[in-house]
């Protein structure tokens, strides 16, 4: 596979899905706000060129692997990855949110979705971030409808803004280049989604495989390197469901497809890991 990356054998999709880290509040420690699960089912249903997807399941996945890194740094990372990062202005802890990610480097991914009867006061929030991110973005980054007092626990007239949210995210990323460079789809060297599709890629060809497997593999592929990002990538691959982890530590792909075009021959790659499940682990085959 290496000889083939390297011969330009490997091409982009001629779009690029979407990336979008939605932020606000969560009803519960292991519940989200019913805004932020109606955004979600929005995006599932109309959105097929983007995915919506939380820090707080990327945060699950690595403490599943035994990562003890704090959300806060998981926020930070994600929002490095993301192509946009939509916040629900709907809890003091999304005000954080907007303050943390509205800084220079960042400002341009911000879609802020805010209460109505908030838009004309002269506060803080608006004079400060929200002007910042108009100035950078323009009007139609900033979202505001009638937001309900219990809108947290209860679904209000979040509906209002799916038609600007559709506008916005509607269409694909157009690709740059037609074939990928090895060094993009490193995993090592390249915290992105074009390494991340690549991941998910391996995953769908060779598994259902475990964390250690994966970096043998990427061993096999790129040589020894520092993969300590590899965690961090399945759990965003895991986050907006392209893979799963099961109980067992196990990742496979839920999608019914590779995310790059490989214009080479796959079966002997995919028979290799075949073969070494049904020899080693041929529970594997039934593990999902």
């Amino acid at each position: 596979m290496r000889r083939s990356i390297n011969s330009g054998r490997v091409l982009l999709p001629p779009t690029i899905a979407r990336f979008v880290f939605l932020c606000g509040a969560n009803k519960s420690k292991e519940e989200i706000s019913e805004r932020r699960r109606a955004l979600m089912d929005f995006s599932d249903k109309h959105l097929p060129h983007t995915y919506f997807f939380l820090a707080e399941r990327m945060f699950s996945t690595l403490k599943e692997e035994g990562h003890k890194e704090n959300l806060l740094d998981v926020e930070h990372l994600i929002s490095d990855f993301s192509d946009y990062v939509l916040i629900v202005l709907e809890s003091p802890s999304s005000f954080t949110e907007l303050g943390a990610f509205s800084h220079r480097t960042l400002r341009e991914k911000l879609v802020i979705i805010n209460d109505e009867k908030f838009k004309d006061e002269e506060s803080f929030i608006n004079l400060g971030p929200i002007k910042a991110i108009n100035e950078s973005s323009g009007p139609e980054r900033i979202i505001c409808y009638k937001m309900s007092n219990d809108g947290i626990w209860s679904k209000d007239a979040i509906g209002d803004t799916f038609y600007k949210i559709y506008n916005l995210f509607q269409k694909p990323l157009k690709s740059k280049s037609k074939s990928a460079k090895l060094e993009s789809l490193h995993p090592g060297d390249s915290f992105d989604k074009y390494s991340a599709m690549f991941l998910h890629d391996l995953v769908f060809l060779s598994g259902p495989l475990t964390h250690k497997e994966v970096i043998e593999l990427l061993i096999q592929l790129f040589g020894k390197s520092n993969f300590n990002n590899v965690s961090k990538l399945l759990a965003i691959l895991c986050a907006f469901g392209s893979i799963e982890r099961n109980v067992k530590g196990l990742y496979r792909s839920k999608k019914s497809d590779c995310y790059y075009k490989y214009n080479f021959d796959l079966s002997p790659f995919i028979a290799v890991f075949r073969n070494y499940a049904q020899r080693k682990y041929p529970e594997r085959l039934y593990a999902y």
